[in-house]
Protein backbone atom coordinates (compact mmCIF):
# COMPACT_ATOMS: atom_id res chain seq x y z
CA UNK A 1 0.00 0.00 0.00
CA UNK A 2 1.46 3.16 -0.97
CA UNK A 3 2.01 6.13 1.26
CA UNK A 4 -0.77 8.53 -0.08
CA UNK A 5 -3.36 5.64 0.77
CA UNK A 6 -2.00 4.71 4.03
CA UNK A 7 -2.20 9.10 4.89
CA UNK A 8 -6.22 8.74 3.83
CA UNK A 9 -6.99 5.79 6.26
CA UNK A 10 -5.87 8.47 8.58
CA UNK A 11 -8.11 11.17 7.43
CA UNK A 12 -5.19 12.64 5.82
CA UNK A 13 -4.73 13.53 2.48
CA UNK A 14 -1.28 14.98 -0.34
CA UNK A 15 -2.33 16.69 -3.31
CA UNK A 16 -0.45 18.85 -6.14
CA UNK A 17 -0.45 22.38 -5.54
CA UNK A 18 -2.17 24.43 -7.38
CA UNK A 19 -5.47 22.07 -7.07
CA UNK A 20 -8.98 22.07 -7.99
CA UNK A 21 -10.71 22.30 -4.62
CA UNK A 22 -13.90 20.20 -3.36
CA UNK A 23 -15.42 23.84 -1.85
CA UNK A 24 -15.10 27.40 -3.52
CA UNK A 25 -14.70 26.06 -6.52
CA UNK A 26 -15.55 29.13 -8.52
CA UNK A 27 -13.34 31.51 -7.16
CA UNK A 28 -10.70 29.09 -7.71
CA UNK A 29 -11.42 28.88 -10.99
CA UNK A 30 -11.80 32.82 -11.59
CA UNK A 31 -8.48 33.47 -10.00
CA UNK A 32 -7.07 31.34 -12.44
CA UNK A 33 -9.18 31.97 -15.57
CA UNK A 34 -7.84 35.68 -15.16
CA UNK A 35 -4.62 34.52 -14.55
CA UNK A 36 -3.79 32.08 -17.27
CA UNK A 37 -6.04 34.37 -19.96
CA UNK A 38 -4.83 37.64 -19.36
CA UNK A 39 -7.97 39.31 -17.95
CA UNK A 40 -7.82 43.12 -18.13
CA UNK A 41 -11.50 43.61 -18.12
CA UNK A 42 -14.45 42.26 -16.49
CA UNK A 43 -18.55 43.56 -17.43
CA UNK A 44 -20.48 43.21 -14.67
CA UNK A 45 -24.56 42.84 -15.64
CA UNK A 46 -26.54 43.08 -12.94
CA UNK A 47 -23.72 44.92 -10.37
CA UNK A 48 -26.17 45.03 -7.25
CA UNK A 49 -24.21 46.95 -4.29
CA UNK A 50 -20.83 45.87 -6.29
CA UNK A 51 -20.43 42.42 -4.30
CA UNK A 52 -18.80 40.35 -7.04
CA UNK A 53 -16.49 43.77 -7.99
CA UNK A 54 -15.01 44.02 -4.60
CA UNK A 55 -14.94 40.09 -4.27
CA UNK A 56 -13.04 40.80 -7.86
CA UNK A 57 -10.48 42.66 -5.97
CA UNK A 58 -10.35 40.67 -3.23
CA UNK A 59 -9.26 38.01 -6.02
CA UNK A 60 -6.50 40.25 -7.01
CA UNK A 61 -7.54 41.14 -9.74
CA UNK A 62 -6.20 45.37 -10.75
CA UNK A 63 -8.06 45.61 -13.92
CA UNK A 64 -11.10 47.38 -15.53
CA UNK A 65 -14.38 47.10 -14.33
CA UNK A 66 -17.60 48.07 -16.07
CA UNK A 67 -20.88 47.32 -13.59
CA UNK A 68 -24.44 47.44 -14.91
CA UNK A 69 -26.88 47.93 -11.95
CA UNK A 70 -30.22 50.06 -13.23
CA UNK A 71 -32.05 49.33 -10.13
CA UNK A 72 -33.03 52.61 -7.73
CA UNK A 73 -32.59 50.80 -4.42
CA UNK A 74 -28.99 49.68 -4.87
CA UNK A 75 -27.79 52.27 -7.38
CA UNK A 76 -26.54 54.65 -5.09
CA UNK A 77 -24.83 52.22 -3.28
CA UNK A 78 -22.20 50.78 -6.18
CA UNK A 79 -21.60 53.91 -7.69
CA UNK A 80 -20.27 54.78 -3.80
CA UNK A 81 -17.85 51.69 -3.98
CA UNK A 82 -16.82 52.21 -7.46
CA UNK A 83 -16.24 56.09 -6.49
CA UNK A 84 -13.21 54.70 -4.01
CA UNK A 85 -11.80 52.86 -6.89
CA UNK A 86 -10.49 54.72 -10.20
CA UNK A 87 -10.69 51.85 -12.33
CA UNK A 88 -14.37 50.64 -11.72
CA UNK A 89 -17.07 52.64 -13.49
CA UNK A 90 -20.69 51.93 -13.11
CA UNK A 91 -23.78 52.72 -16.00
CA UNK A 92 -26.92 52.95 -14.98
CA UNK A 93 -28.37 51.27 -17.18
CA UNK A 94 -29.72 47.23 -17.72
CA UNK A 95 -28.80 45.36 -20.66
CA UNK A 96 -30.98 43.25 -22.46
CA UNK A 97 -31.48 41.91 -26.40
CA UNK A 98 -32.89 45.51 -27.56
CA UNK A 99 -32.19 49.49 -26.16
CA UNK A 100 -35.95 50.75 -24.53
CA UNK A 101 -37.85 51.19 -21.61
CA UNK A 102 -39.08 48.95 -18.96
CA UNK A 103 -40.59 48.23 -15.79
CA UNK A 104 -38.12 46.47 -13.10
CA UNK A 105 -40.24 44.71 -10.41
CA UNK A 106 -38.66 46.12 -6.79
CA UNK A 107 -38.40 43.52 -4.11
CA UNK A 108 -37.90 43.54 -0.36
CA UNK A 109 -34.90 42.30 -1.29
CA UNK A 110 -32.69 44.04 -4.09
CA UNK A 111 -30.72 41.35 -5.26
CA UNK A 112 -33.88 39.95 -6.67
CA UNK A 113 -35.24 42.46 -8.26
CA UNK A 114 -36.30 41.38 -12.46
CA UNK A 115 -38.08 42.58 -15.17
CA UNK A 116 -40.07 39.90 -14.57
CA UNK A 117 -43.02 38.81 -12.14
CA UNK A 118 -42.20 36.12 -9.57
CA UNK A 119 -43.70 32.88 -9.84
CA UNK A 120 -47.14 32.47 -7.85
CA UNK A 121 -45.93 30.61 -4.20
CA UNK A 122 -42.35 31.62 -4.30
CA UNK A 123 -43.44 34.28 -1.85
CA UNK A 124 -44.47 31.87 0.54
CA UNK A 125 -41.55 30.11 1.02
CA UNK A 126 -38.57 33.01 0.36
CA UNK A 127 -40.73 36.26 1.77
CA UNK A 128 -37.87 38.58 0.37
CA UNK A 129 -39.24 38.08 -2.83
CA UNK A 130 -42.45 40.47 -1.80
CA UNK A 131 -42.43 42.97 -4.63
CA UNK A 132 -42.12 46.49 -3.10
CA UNK A 133 -43.01 48.69 -6.23
CA UNK A 134 -41.69 49.38 -9.76
CA UNK A 135 -39.34 51.74 -11.65
CA UNK A 136 -39.06 52.74 -15.04
CA UNK A 137 -35.17 51.99 -16.15
CA UNK A 138 -33.03 52.17 -19.20
CA UNK A 139 -32.30 49.37 -21.38
CA UNK A 140 -29.50 49.17 -23.67
CA UNK A 141 -27.83 46.11 -25.57
CA UNK A 142 -24.23 44.88 -24.74
CA UNK A 143 -23.52 45.37 -28.65
CA UNK A 144 -23.87 49.17 -28.05
CA UNK A 145 -22.05 49.58 -24.76
CA UNK A 146 -19.07 47.06 -25.80
CA UNK A 147 -17.00 49.72 -27.58
CA UNK A 148 -17.01 52.33 -24.54
CA UNK A 149 -16.76 49.19 -22.20
CA UNK A 150 -12.87 48.23 -23.84
CA UNK A 151 -12.18 51.71 -25.08
CA UNK A 152 -8.79 52.39 -24.69
CA UNK A 153 -7.31 48.84 -23.58
CA UNK A 154 -5.15 47.90 -26.27
CA UNK A 155 -5.74 43.99 -26.69
CA UNK A 156 -9.03 43.97 -24.56
CA UNK A 157 -9.41 40.45 -22.82
CA UNK A 158 -12.75 40.43 -21.18
CA UNK A 159 -14.92 38.25 -18.55
CA UNK A 160 -18.69 38.83 -18.88
CA UNK A 161 -20.16 37.91 -15.72
CA UNK A 162 -23.96 37.98 -16.20
CA UNK A 163 -26.67 37.63 -12.86
CA UNK A 164 -30.07 39.39 -13.65
CA UNK A 165 -32.70 37.52 -12.20
CA UNK A 166 -33.97 35.79 -15.30
CA UNK A 167 -32.85 38.27 -18.25
CA UNK A 168 -29.63 36.42 -18.81
CA UNK A 169 -30.58 35.00 -22.40
CA UNK A 170 -31.93 38.40 -23.08
CA UNK A 171 -28.37 40.30 -22.15
CA UNK A 172 -26.65 37.80 -24.27
CA UNK A 173 -28.82 38.10 -27.62
CA UNK A 174 -28.15 41.47 -27.10
CA UNK A 175 -24.76 40.75 -28.21
CA UNK A 176 -25.98 40.65 -31.92
CA UNK A 177 -25.80 38.69 -34.82
CA UNK A 178 -22.68 37.57 -34.69
CA UNK A 179 -22.83 36.78 -30.64
CA UNK A 180 -20.08 37.72 -27.96
CA UNK A 181 -16.71 39.59 -29.20
CA UNK A 182 -14.34 37.72 -29.83
CA UNK A 183 -12.42 39.82 -26.94
CA UNK A 184 -15.10 37.96 -24.96
CA UNK A 185 -12.63 35.12 -23.32
CA UNK A 186 -14.53 33.89 -20.39
CA UNK A 187 -18.31 34.38 -19.14
CA UNK A 188 -19.43 33.59 -15.54
CA UNK A 189 -23.43 33.02 -15.24
CA UNK A 190 -26.06 32.35 -12.19
CA UNK A 191 -28.33 29.59 -13.51
CA UNK A 192 -31.11 28.58 -12.21
CA UNK A 193 -32.16 25.08 -11.85
CA UNK A 194 -35.94 25.87 -10.75
CA UNK A 195 -36.84 29.31 -11.32
CA UNK A 196 -38.40 31.95 -9.51
CA UNK A 197 -39.78 33.99 -12.29
CA UNK A 198 -42.75 33.79 -14.86
CA UNK A 199 -41.35 33.21 -18.38
CA UNK A 200 -37.62 32.68 -16.93
CA UNK A 201 -35.86 30.57 -19.52
CA UNK A 202 -34.19 27.04 -18.67
CA UNK A 203 -30.47 27.13 -17.18
CA UNK A 204 -30.10 24.80 -20.67
CA UNK A 205 -31.49 27.63 -22.76
CA UNK A 206 -28.99 30.26 -21.12
CA UNK A 207 -25.56 27.37 -21.33
CA UNK A 208 -26.92 26.67 -24.61
CA UNK A 209 -25.94 30.54 -25.67
CA UNK A 210 -22.97 30.49 -24.36
CA UNK A 211 -21.68 26.96 -25.72
CA UNK A 212 -23.00 28.01 -29.14
CA UNK A 213 -20.72 31.42 -29.00
CA UNK A 214 -17.97 28.75 -28.82
CA UNK A 215 -17.53 28.66 -25.00
CA UNK A 216 -16.69 25.57 -22.97
CA UNK A 217 -17.73 24.92 -18.79
CA UNK A 218 -14.86 25.43 -16.41
CA UNK A 219 -16.31 25.15 -13.50
CA UNK A 220 -20.17 24.91 -11.82
CA UNK A 221 -20.89 25.44 -7.95
CA UNK A 222 -24.35 25.37 -6.39
CA UNK A 223 -25.38 28.91 -5.20
CA UNK A 224 -28.18 27.23 -2.74
CA UNK A 225 -30.54 24.29 -2.86
CA UNK A 226 -33.88 23.11 -1.56
CA UNK A 227 -35.11 22.65 1.73
CA UNK A 228 -34.99 18.49 1.26
CA UNK A 229 -31.58 19.41 0.75
CA UNK A 230 -31.09 17.61 -2.33
CA UNK A 231 -31.99 19.79 -5.51
CA UNK A 232 -30.09 22.52 -6.61
CA UNK A 233 -31.97 25.70 -6.91
CA UNK A 234 -29.72 28.36 -8.09
CA UNK A 235 -25.88 27.67 -9.39
CA UNK A 236 -22.90 29.54 -10.65
CA UNK A 237 -21.27 28.40 -14.26
CA UNK A 238 -17.93 29.52 -15.45
CA UNK A 239 -17.48 29.01 -19.38
CA UNK A 240 -14.01 30.07 -21.30
CA UNK A 241 -13.22 30.12 -24.71
CA UNK A 242 -10.55 27.71 -25.53
CA UNK A 243 -7.43 29.36 -26.28
CA UNK A 244 -6.97 27.25 -29.54
CA UNK A 245 -9.80 25.74 -31.42
CA UNK A 246 -9.39 22.49 -31.83
CA UNK A 247 -10.99 20.31 -29.12
CA UNK A 248 -8.83 19.44 -26.02
CA UNK A 249 -9.58 16.14 -23.85
CA UNK A 250 -7.14 15.92 -21.87
CA UNK A 251 -5.06 12.41 -20.63
CA UNK A 252 -8.82 11.34 -19.01
CA UNK A 253 -8.02 8.62 -16.61
CA UNK A 254 -4.58 8.05 -17.64
CA UNK A 255 -3.25 10.99 -15.16
CA UNK A 256 -5.49 10.12 -11.97
CA UNK A 257 -4.30 7.88 -9.07
CA UNK A 258 -6.64 5.23 -8.42
CA UNK A 259 -9.19 6.29 -5.97
CA UNK A 260 -8.66 9.75 -6.58
CA UNK A 261 -11.76 10.22 -8.88
CA UNK A 262 -14.23 12.55 -7.27
CA UNK A 263 -17.37 11.64 -5.90
CA UNK A 264 -19.77 14.00 -5.10
CA UNK A 265 -20.50 14.66 -0.91
CA UNK A 266 -17.94 11.82 0.04
CA UNK A 267 -14.67 13.28 1.34
CA UNK A 268 -11.14 12.38 -0.22
CA UNK A 269 -10.09 10.00 3.24
CA UNK A 270 -12.97 8.06 2.70
CA UNK A 271 -12.64 7.10 -1.18
CA UNK A 272 -9.16 5.32 -0.16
Amino acid sequence: MDARRLLRRAGIDVIRWPHRPESGVIDWALAEVIRTRGINCVIDVGGNKGQFAKRLRTLGYTGRIVSFEPSPTVLPVISAEAARDPNWTVRPVALSSKAGKAELRLHKEPQLDSLLDSLPGVIDQMPAMEQVGTATITLSTLAAEFPGIVAGIAEPRVLLKSDTQGHDAEMLRGAGDKGLDEAVLAVLVELVAQPFYDGQPAMTAVMDLIINNGFTAVAFEPLFESSDGLRMVELDGLFMRPPVGDPDWGKGLERRPYGALPIAGVPAARRA
